[in-house]
C-alpha cells in the first residue's frame, strides 16, 4: 500500500468511496469534493495495486480556512472553532468497503497525527454522527486514537453530532 496526495487524477476514485460511505460521511458532488480538496490543508489517499482504497481530507485552523469554512457554512468546523484553537479538523475519512478491517484508516490517521506533530498543531478534531444513527464504528476507531468527546451539537430533530478532540503531544 502507498499513501499519496489526493490529486485530480485520483479524485474521482475518492468521490466514489465518499459516496459509498454516506451517510457516515456527508454526500458531495464530484465538484463539491474537488472544492473541499482545493481548499484543504492536508489530504491523502491510500492506494493498493493502483486503486484508491481510502482517503482523508483535513483543514487547519488558519485565517484562510476559517474564512472558507464560514463561506460554505461548514457547521461542524465552525462549532469546533468556537471551542478550540490551533487544531487540525478531519473533515472526512473513508475506506472502500472491500478494504475495511485492513488498517487502512489507521495508516491514514497515523499520517494525520504525524502532520499535526510536525506542524506543532495542538489538537486533532473530528465529528461523529449521533443521530439519525450513532456511528459506533467511528466512535471505536477514534477512541483507539485517544479522541474524547468535546461536546455534542444538535442541529435539528434529525441531525446531532459528537465533536471529538485529541490533544497532540
Amino acid at each position: 500500500m502507498k499513501i499519496i496526495r489526493i490529486s485530480s487524477e485520483n479524485l474521482a476514485e475518492c468521490h466514489r468511496i465518499n459516496q459509498e460511505n454516506t451517510p457516515e460521511v456527508g454526500s458531495r458532488t464530484l465538484e463539491g469534493l474537488q472544492n473541499l480538496l482545493e481548499n484543504s490543508d492536508f489530504s491523502l489517499c491510500a492506494v493498493v495495486d493502483n486503486e484508491v482504497v481510502g482517503f482523508v481530507i483535513c483543514f487547519q485552523d488558519t485565517e484562510t480556512t476559517n474564512s472558507y469554512m464560514g463561506d460554505i457554512e461548514h457547521k461542524n468546523f465552525n462549532e469546533i472553532s468556537q471551542r478550540v484553537d490551533d487544531f487540525l479538523y478531519i473533515d472526512r475519512i473513508a475506506v472502500d468497503k472491500n478494504y475495511r478491517k485492513k488498517s487502512i484508516g489507521s495508516k491514514l490517521y497515523d499520517e494525520v497525527v504525524n502532520f499535526a506533530e510536525m506542524n506543532n498543531i495542538s489538537y486533532l478534531t473530528a465529528e461523529i454522527n449521533l443521530f439519525p444513527t450513532k456511528n459506533t464504528p467511528s466512535f471505536n476507531f477514534h477512541e483507539k486514537f485517544d479522541f474524547t468527546e468535546l461536546d455534542t451539537v444538535k442541529y435539528s430533530e434529525d441531525y446531532e453530532v459528537s465533536l471529538q478532540v485529541r490533544i497532540n503531544s
